[in-house]
């Protein structure tokens, strides 16, 4: 049997990836896909945007995410490699991805957290 040629691989980890960072189905399932692949990688394959953070801050106030999720979401991208950040807003995504990932250093993940988030998105397009 052939093992899967790294072009293939490279097309799995970018659709893990967008799936994601996109919230393309189940949080969880997302996770467990890109935890297939390293952290590791010379090229960013999908890039995060104000629209990804905002899709995530929106699922979490409509309670069709939980902080809990809102936090295991961070968590998957934060350090990644092979994760791109929006050009002109890459220093307020960092932020926001590290201060989600770790709200036990900056604060809670709650929807007034998740309004001001929104605001700043908003205010800094």
């Amino acid at each position: 049997m052939r093992s899967p040629d790294n072009e293939s691989l490279t097309a799995d980890r970018t659709q893990a990836l967008r799936a994601l960072v996109q919230l393309q189905g189940e949080l969880g399932a997302a996770i467990t896909a890109l935890a297939l692949y390293p952290w590791d990688s010379a090229d960013e394959l999908v890039t995060v945007t104000r629209n990804d953070l905002v899709r995530v801050l929106n699922g979490y106030l409509n309670g069709e995410l939980t902080a809990r999720d809102w936090e295991r979401w961070a968590e998957a991208l934060e350090g990644r490699d092979d994760v791109g950040f929006d050009e002109g807003s890459g220093e307020l995504i960092k932020e926001f991805i590290f201060e989600s990932a770790t709200p036990e250093i900056f604060e809670p993940l709650t929807p007034q957290l998740a309004r001001q988030w929104l605001s700043r998105l908003e205010v800094n397009s």
